[in-house]
């Protein structure tokens, strides 16, 4: 695997000096012309080769980090780059630019970097499950003005029946829930001006007790993922600001954040009805919101020592320093963890002005989300 690693400058001095600092750090080839939103772009060719498993992955993405170390030294902030087969590379040698600077070594630095076996993952039972089917009330449901609050696609005036059709069962529960979250309030992650009013007729659903267990557990998920996207916004902030900005939540993630954990009370006080795979969860939610959720520590600590030795033990154990306040030992924790779970970004844990408690926290509800996946 090779890729380019990119960055937005302030001017050309800027793209100037960064080129040929990035140059002398090992990048075979750097290239820097005018960015059509202003600035200057600087492309970093790197020609690797990485291997292409995790390890790889990470390598090229520490090896991007260095580099917007030194971009940022000249007023820069990354902007993203590509990851191409290395039988490209005689193509990218190709590129010109006004700003060329050929480095003297074959390439720069390679990060040491050591994956730990995974722990096994637990298969998490779904049963008893105490559900009577049946239709819900969504009580203030109309009272919502949706149609002045909008979605990814416009109006929210559709919010409303879409959710009446998880109420009544009348469709396909997975379709609904992908269009409901997937396509409209939360569409590629983001948050909307409607999100967060819809979340707690979530919560109505689950506390109704008419869906199965494996339907609530959806309902669940997307509650957990919903309150994380202020989180994933923050840390996401900091990798591509630097130190240079603070770090802000994206639109909408702290009204749904709030309302997410206004939930968690209510949820909470269904532990001991709910299943094990649904406690998982529970747990994960508390930890997200550990105002709420320290009451729970104790059934927290419980089902992580049943769980011991498994993925969702370790996250346990990570919710429980969440719970307790114990945020430099939870990211201590959250490190273990990134390093044997391979869809967990390693830079997450270094966001520069993002809290230890926020950035452990990411790691907890991404890594989370991943063991149901």
């Amino acid at each position: 695997m090779a890729g380019t690693h990119d960055f937005v400058v302030p001017d050309e001095g800027a793209a100037r000096a960064s080129a040929e600092q990035l140059a002398a750090y090992g990048f075979p080839r750097v290239l820097a012309r005018p960015h059509p939103d202003g600035g200057w772009l600087v492309m970093a060719l790197d020609d690797g080769p990485y291997p292409v498993d995790t390890v790889g992955h990470r390598q090229i993405e520490a090896t991007s980090r260095a580099a917007a170390v030194i971009a940022r030294a000249h007023g820069g902030r990354p902007s993203g780059g590509s990851r191409f087969d290395v039988s490209r590379i005689a193509e990218h040698r190709t590129w010109t630019a006004p700003i060329e600077v050929s480095g003297a070594l074959a390439r720069p630095p390679v990060p040491q970097v050591t994956i730990t076996p995974a722990p096994p993952l637990r298969t998490l039972a779904l049963t008893p499950d105490i559900a009577t089917p049946g239709t819900v009330e969504l009580t203030g449901l109309d009272d919502v003005p949706w149609a002045d609050l909008t979605h990814a696609h416009g109006c929210a005036a559709d919010v409303p029946d879409l959710l009446r059709e998880l109420a009544g069962g009348t469709r396909d529960c997975d379709e609904v829930l992908d269009e409901l979250f997937g396509d409209d309030l939360l569409h590629q992650g983001d948050c909307y001006e409607a999100t967060a009013s819809a979340l707690p007729f979530l919560t109505e659903l689950i506390v109704a007790d008419a869906m199965p267990a494996r339907r609530r557990r959806d309902l669940y998920l997307w509650l957990l993922a919903a309150g994380g996207r202020r989180n994933d916004s923050l840390v996401t902030f900091a990798e591509f600001a630097g130190d240079e900005e603070p770090p802000q939540p994206g639109a909408w993630t702290q009204e749904v954040f709030r309302t997410v954990g206004d939930q968690v009370p209510v949820l909470l006080d269904r532990w001991d009805a709910e299943p094990p795979a649904i406690r998982f969860l529970l747990a994960v939610l508390a930890a997200q919101h550990p105002g709420h959720g320290v009451r729970a520590a104790d059934r927290i600590a419980a089902l992580a020592a049943e769980l011991d030795g498994t993925q969702q033990g370790r996250y346990l154990r990570l919710a429980l320093e969440l719970v307790h306040g114990r945020d430099e030992r939870a990211l201590a924790l959250a490190a273990e963890i990134v390093g044997w779970a391979d869809r967990l970004e390693p830079q997450w844990l270094d966001a520069p002005g993002v809290p230890d408690g926020i950035r452990a926290a990411h790691v907890l509800t991404e890594g989370a989300l991943c063991t149901v996946e």
